[in-house]
């Protein structure tokens, strides 16, 4: 993982506007969860966007995120709904907490964030580490697309535009693929418009692996775990070509139960 934790720091305070209305992957970790009982630990937790509903649904919920200020944007949010749950910052690369849970989820490309396949295997051995011995695990990945194959950069691309606060802010994306190493340079910009003040600009630059249902499940053997079912949407449809999402569950090798 080549990003540094504080650089989210200017991604924090869009990310929930960013991702305003993405809650397709929600009902599908409720259920997976939900069915599992008891405690969740969510790796990559971001600003509690999955981690604050299934703290809702009663289950014990423990949030670990690289960034500080992600942190306290869940913390912040969980204690505004009146939600308990447990933030704490880590990495997940090596974090270790002392204890296991009835399901440990990596949502929304948060695996991606791992920049070689020596991150993926340690991230997964993380996953292993903290998974009940009759748990699942559940990772939701992006599946590749062409456009990863593809040498360069692309042109810059407005996502959005959306009302702040009496003034608006705006999203910029700029994408580079080096697919020699498996990866893309991503650039967030946020153009701030505030109601009485000057526009600026927040960005982001992070680095995203790319990651076939290959390396996934390979990564997770070496890591001592075996693939238990794979979906190619968050209604459980059977992979194909052409996914825009590759969801795999994950359980210990040869205790699934």
């Amino acid at each position: 993982m080549t990003d540094d934790a504080e650089a989210w720091a200017a991604t924090a305070p869009w990310y929930d506007l960013d991702l305003e209305g993405v809650d397709e992957d929600v009902e599908m970790f409720r259920a997976l969860a939900g069915s599992r009982g008891g405690s969740v630990l969510e790796l990559g937790c971001g600003t509690g966007r999955v981690a604050i509903p299934l703290a809702r649904d009663g289950l014990r919920v423990t949030g670990v995120d690289y960034s500080a200020a992600m942190l306290d944007v869940a913390r912040a949010r969980a204690k505004a709904e009146g939600v308990r749950a447990t933030w704490l910052q880590g990495d997940m690369r090596d974090v270790r907490l002392g204890r296991t849970f009835n399901t440990v989820i990596v949502p929304f490309g948060s695996l991606q964030h791992m920049a070689t396949p020596d991150e993926v295997v340690q991230a997964l051995e993380t996953v292993a580490a903290h998974l009940g011995r009759s748990g699942y695990a559940v990772i939701d990945i992006e599946a590749p697309h062409p456009e990863d194959i593809e040498p360069g950069p692309r042109p810059l691309v407005m996502h959005w535009t959306r009302p702040w606060n009496g003034g608006q802010v705006s999203k910029l994306v700029a994408v580079e693929a080096h697919p020699s190493e498996g990866v893309r340079e991503v650039t967030f910009h946020y153009d701030v418009q505030p109601a009485g003040g000057a526009l600026h600009r927040d960005s982001h630059t992070f680095t995203l692996r790319v990651i076939s249902a290959g390396e996934l499940e390979l990564a997770a053997r070496l890591a001592g775990l075996e693939l238990v079912s794979a979906y190619g949407d968050y209604e459980g449809s059977p992979v194909a070509d052409g996914d825009d999402r590759h969801i795999a569950v994950f359980a210990h090798a040869r205790r699934r139960r």
